[in-house]
């Protein structure tokens, strides 16, 4: 009977520690749940944590997708691939404008209109004459070179055909070259001349001059056939005449010089022929002038006005 009694006691302890701990738990469960209202969803992460800036973030991090998305507008390879504005060479290479004035105010040379050839005094292994200016030697054929080069964008601005019997850089044709120094010496350029004087109308040849026994010697120099020489045309009397007003008229002459007469082989040719020597070496004022391209340009321009009068 007693035995029976303490089985019962162990019996209904038992179910009171069921009950207890399934009281626990159950209170455990519900105090650990988040509070959500209507119409929101648990946002608690699956491994039990709790992070209450979690929603926000979520909340901006999938709003702000679309702007994480605009990569469209960083790759708007179009606007950046606008370099064609930007490499519109035409626009920066409009630099021939300016320096070829002459050619781009020019009207269209006609075949017809006069060919005027111009002569670059010496050249390639001929010097010329000699000007030193500060401690520098100066050759006379690149100064001819240049004055000629300009002469021959005068010239064509004013609508005249030019050819020049060299251009400094490629040799003229073999048979018109002499064995002996200097290269396409005066008779050969007259030979060169001759064979093509029923194209042209006039030569100009382009030469400095040099008087080192007087340094104070300056000037410009015309010169022409005497008319006793052969190939002597009398029509080059009224060519240097015009070339000495027009230069006088823009002031490169103190006072009108006369032309000279010699007998120069680069004006046998029959055709109306001056040749001119712009300027002294000797004389390192006009050597400064002469190595300056804008004074260059101005006694070129002098040139092809009196050209342009004879011709006209």
């Amino acid at each position: 009977m007693r035995q029976s009694f303490l089985s019962w006691v162990i019996i209904g302890l038992l179910i009171l520690v069921i009950v207890l701990l399934s009281t626990v738990i159950y209170l455990d469960i519900h105090s650990s749940a988040p509070v959500t209202t209507a119409g929101e969803e648990s946002t608690t992460p699956s491994d039990g944590s709790v992070d209450v800036d979690l929603p926000v973030t979520a909340v901006q991090t999938t709003a702000k997708a679309p702007d994480t998305t605009k990569a469209p507008d960083t790759t708007k390879a179009p606007d950046t691939t606008k370099a064609p504005d930007t490499t519109k060479a035409p626009d920066t290479t409009k630099a021939p404008d300016t320096t070829k004035t002459p050619e781009t105010t020019r009207k269209p040379i006609s075949p017809d209109a006069p060919t005027v050839c111009i002569d670059p005094g010496h050249g390639f292994n001929d010097p010329g004459a000699l000007g030193k200016l500060s401690g520098t030697t100066y050759y006379e054929s690149d100064i001819n070179l240049a004055i000629s080069m300009k002469l021959k964008d005068a010239l064509n601005s004013l609508g005249y055909n030019v050819i020049l019997t060299h251009d400094g850089v490629n040799e003229p044709p073999k048979e018109y070259l002499s064995s002996s120094s200097p290269l396409f010496n005066v008779n050969g350029r007259n030979e060169w001349i001759y064979d093509r004087k029923s194209q042209i109308d006039l030569v100009i040849s382009v030469h400095c001059n040099s008087y080192p026994k007087d340094s104070s010697v300056k000037g410009s120099r015309y010169y022409i056939l005497r008319s006793t020489d052969v190939g002597y045309n009398s029509k080059s009397i009224t060519l240097a005449n015009s070339l000495i007003n027009s230069v006088y008229t823009q002031g490169f002459l103190s006072k009108k010089s006369n032309y000279y007469t010699q007998e120069l082989a680069v004006l046998k040719t029959g055709i109306p022929s001056v040749l001119v020597e712009c300027g002294f070496l000797s004389n390192t004022t006009e050597l400064a002038n002469m190595l300056d391209p804008a004074w260059q340009t101005r006694y070129a321009k002098a040139l092809a006005q009196g050209i342009d009068d004879y011709l006209s």
